[in-house]
C-alpha cells in the first residue's frame, strides 16, 4: 500500500523538480527529495514479483473443468461378493495317507469246474515227469469236506471224508492237503482228545486297501457217524 502511494506521488515530485527555482529549492531539499525517490523506486521493484504471482493465485482459485476425471462415483461402487468360494479362506488339502480305509472284503475261490480243470493239468504234468499223481482231495475246499468216520491202523489215525459237490469218498491222513488248507491232526474217540475229530488249517484271503492278505484259522470237524477203532 505504501509503495502504491509513493508511486502516485512520483509524477508530482518529478513535475516540481524539473525546473525548480534555485531560490525555492535549496540543495538540502533536493537531496532529501532524491533520497525519497530512490526509496520509492526500490520499494516498487521489491513488490514487483508479488504482483507477478497474483495471476497464478487467481488461476489456482478458479474452479476445475467439469470433464476432469476424479475417480468412481459412490453410486458405481458395489460391495464385494465372492464367486464360488472366499479367496481369503485358506483351503487345507488332506494329507496323503489320511484317506478313510476301506473295510476288508473277503475274496472267494474259483468254482469247482475251474479247480477240477486245474487238477487235471497237474495230473498230466506229473505223469509226463513220471511222478505220483496229486491227491484228488486237493480239488476241494475245507468247507466242502464232511468227515464220515475215523480209523486207526499201523500208520496211525486216518479219516474218511466225503466231498459234498460230487459225493466222492476219500480217505485222508495227517498232512493231507486240500485246495485251501491241510490236515494238521486227527484225533481218535477217547477222553483225552475230547472225541474223534479232524483238525484243518484253513487259509482264506481278504482284500485290505486293495491288497490281498492271507488269513489262517484252525477248523475242527467231527465225524457225522460213530467212528470205529
Amino acid at each position: 500500500m505504501i509503495a502504491s502511494s509513493i508511486k502516485e506521488m512520483l509524477p508530482a515530485l518529478f513535475a516540481r523538480n524539473m525546473n525548480p527555482p534555485s531560490a525555492l529549492c535549496p540543495a538540502p531539499v533536493r537531496r532529501v527529495l532524491g533520497l525519497a525517490v530512490a526509496l520509492a523506486l526500490s520499494a516498487a521493484f521489491a513488490q514487483g514479483p508479488a504482483y507477478a504471482n497474483e495471476p497464478d493465485k487467481q488461476q489456482s482459485n478458479q474452479p476445475r473443468p467439469n470433464n476432469e476425471y476424479l475417480g468412481p462415483t459412490a453410486d458405481s461402487i458395489r460391495p464385494y461378493k465372492p464367486a464360488g468360494r472366499d479367496p481369503f479362506k485358506k483351503v487345507i488339502k488332506p494329507k496323503a495317507g489320511t484317506a478313510k480305509a476301506k473295510a476288508p472284503r473277503p475274496m472267494g475261490f474259483p468254482p469247482l469246474d475251474a479247480r477240477r480243470a486245474e487238477f487235471r493239468q497237474k495230473v498230466d504234468m506229473a505223469q509226463a515227469r513220471d511222478l505220483p499223481d496229486p491227491d484228488p482231495v486237493s480239488q476241494y475246499l475245507v468247507s466242502e469236506l464232511d468227515i464220515t468216520g475215523i480209523f486207526r491202523d499201523q500208520r496211525g489215525f486216518g479219516a474218511f471224508v466225503k466231498a459234498q459237490p460230487t459225493g466222492t469218498m476219500f480217505f485222508i491222513r495227517n498232512g493231507a492237503r486240500c485246495y485251501n488248507g491241510e490236515v494238521v491232526r486227527i484225533d481218535g474217540d477217547d477222553a483225552e482228545s475230547g472225541g474223534a475229530k479232524v483238525m484243518f488249517r484253513e487259509t482264506s484271503y481278504m482284500e485290505v486297501n486293495g491288497k490281498q492278505t492271507a488269513q489262517e484259522r484252525v477248523v475242527a470237524k467231527a465225524p457225522s457217524v460213530p467212528s470205529g477203532k
